[in-house]
């Protein structure tokens, strides 16, 4: 064997034997790793724990989907709401209350019955009570009766007693789109012709005015909210009095809207009243009267709301030869800033006038007495109205208005005891000023301040005969930890002037009432929640003042009852 032959067999041999040897290195470099992951088995238990987790984590997920109510209910205001009282009330009393506060707003404890009952001086009885169908969602039925009294007055005791009483059944049924309500009432009022002059002898019978009042009515709407609504009322209703005057009244009203968008809506007021009265010395006749008002509402710019509208009317009243009338109807209100806003109006219409709206006003009209509608010509309003945070308000105003055949009450020269409307056939320039304060502190205590001041200027009537030049009425109520409620009301106005006619016919001189002072006051104890004693006190200053020209007012009166819910 030669060289090179010995030199190519030892170069396999030594190429072979290191295949050998890598591969020796190779297969124990795996091993070496394989033996490592299974001693440690660390990816596979890790592996192990990840899928673990993978299926745990959904449900870790659905549950913590499921607990955000848990968090949003602990962060209710409940220890700031007990919290807040503590300022002005003891927390014992807090304590005491507030279970209370929970258990007379359960459902189960609305009542539907009510019944009051008092008596006070002056032989003046009382008696109230409600009855209303228990809660449902689709139907109320209730009935109201009531009687308050006075047997005794001001002038000669039972010539001078006065009272009223009625009762009344009322019901409302709702379905998904519609509402329907009525109601059937019966009324009597009476009282007795106390102005005569002072020592005439007079029998309590021959001088006693009563007026009953027979009403029925009803109304449809729509119970869903949507943007059109829509609401028809319809009534009639019959008065007589003790001697012969009747009066039939028949109304008719429609009122709508519909909403185009969030800035802008339309809508349509009509109504419709025939009115016929027959007395001793009057005929019945058909009085008529039609009114349509569309109007327009929209914002021109940012903020601005405007009302733009007219008012039609249609009537036959023989005091004025024009039976069609036309009004504007303006309206408009404009946020200053926040807090402040102001409100303007200018608009008119036919103001409707009957024995009945007389009646109510003064009791002690004359027999055949006139009645026609007030044609309010032109009425501007202007207010500013400001809110101090969001417990307290402040008004304040003035308006103008022009009335054609506005009436005022006179003394009749046959009988002094007696009025009857005279209409000024020209027109009244009326003006007034006003403001009011407002405060609310939930249910604890409420607070209401008004302030009127009047001018007037007649055309063809001498004076504003029995109409205010100013008048200031306020209220106050508090609750105190929901077992005493009290009230106060004040009445206070004055600068009316009468007619007094004097021996000679036709002369008369002009008479200034004094002005009027009136003070009430009510006390109500809450013994449970179905019972409590209360007192009520009016006139407590007893100023026996004027409401008309020799019809003086009661003193002081106190009156003392209980009421019970069931």
């Amino acid at each position: 064997m030669n060289v090179e032959d010995h030199t190519m067999k030892y170069f396999f041999v030594m190429m072979r034997s290191s295949l050998f040897v890598m591969m020796a290195l190779l297969v124990s470099q795996v091993v070496y790793a394989q033996q490592w992951g299974d001693e440690g088995e660390l990816d596979d238990v890790e592996i192990d724990i990840v899928k673990e987790r993978q299926i745990t984590l959904p449900k870790a997920n659905r549950n913590f989907e499921k607990i955000p109510p848990r968090p949003s209910e602990s962060t209710r205001p409940t220890f700031q709401y007990d919290f807040r009282p503590f300022s002005f009330q003891t927390p014992q009393i807090n304590a005491a209350i507030r279970p209370l506060k929970l258990k007379q707003e359960n459902p189960s404890n609305v009542y539907g019955g009510y019944l009051s009952a008092g008596y006070g001086n002056y032989a003046s009885p009382y008696l109230e009570g409600f009855i209303n169908s228990k809660r449902d969602k689709n139907k109320l039925v209730g009935a109201h009766a009531y009687l308050r009294n006075s047997g005794k007055g001001p002038v000669d005791d039972k010539n001078s007693g006065s009272g009223a009483s009625g009762v009344s059944l009322y019901g409302k049924a709702f379905s998904e789109y519609l509402s329907l309500a009525g109601e059937l009432e019966y009324e009597s009022r009476y009282t007795h012709f106390y102005g005569y002059p002072t020592g005439t002898d007079v029998s309590e019978k021959d001088i006693k005015q009563a007026y009953n009042v027979f009403k029925l009515s009803g109304e449809l709407s729509n119970a869903k909210n949507s943007a059109f609504s829509y609401q028809l009322g319809g009534a009639f209703s019959y008065l007589m009095d003790k001697y012969k005057a009747r009066e039939t009244q028949v109304d008719i009203d429609f009122n709508s809207a519909y909403e185009v968008n969030d800035e802008s809506s339309i809508g349509i007021k009509a109504g419709y009243t025939v009115i016929s009265r027959k007395d001793e010395a009057v005929e019945a006749k058909p009085r008529s009267l039609f009114t349509v008002n569309p109007s327009y509402v929209f914002y021109p710019v940012e903020d601005l709301k405007l009302s733009a509208g007219i008012i039609a009317a249609f009537e036959n009243d023989s005091i004025d030869k024009k039976d069609v009338h036309a009004y504007p109807d303006l309206r408009a209100s404009y946020p200053l800033s926040p807090s402040v806003d102001v409100v303007a109006a200018l608009t008119g219409g036919i103001e409707k006038v009957s024995l009945q709206s007389l009646s109510r006003e003064n009791l002690w009209l004359a027999p055949n007495v006139p009645v026609f509608h007030t044609n309010k010509v032109l009425d501007f309003q202007v207010a500013l109205n400001t809110r101090i945070g969001n417990k307290v308000a402040v008004n304040g105003g003035l308006s103008f208005a022009s009335l054609k055949n506005w009436y005022f009450y006179e003394n009749t020269e046959a009988d002094q005891s007696k009025f009857t409307p005279a209409y000024d056939k020209g027109a009244t320039k009326r003006t007034n000023f006003f403001a009011s304060l407002g405060f609310t502190q939930t249910e604890t205590a409420k607070f209401l301040l008004r302030g009127d001041v009047y001018s007037y200027s007649t055309d063809e009537v001498e004076e504003a005969w029995h109409r205010p030049t100013y008048k200031v009425t306020g209220d106050v109520s508090f609750n105190i930890v929901k077992k005493l409620l009290i009230g106060v009301n004040l009445i206070a106005q004055g600068g009316m002037k009468a007619k007094s006619y004097t021996s000679v016919p036709g002369e008369f001189e002009v008479v200034k009432l004094d002005a009027a002072l009136d003070l009430n006051a009510r006390t109500e104890y809450v013994v449970s929640d179905s019972f409590s004693v209360f007192i009520q006190c009016n006139n407590i200053t007893s100023n026996q003042y004027p409401v008309f020209l020799n019809y003086p007012v009661r003193g002081f009166q106190v009156l003392g009852g209980l009421t019970w819910s069931f």
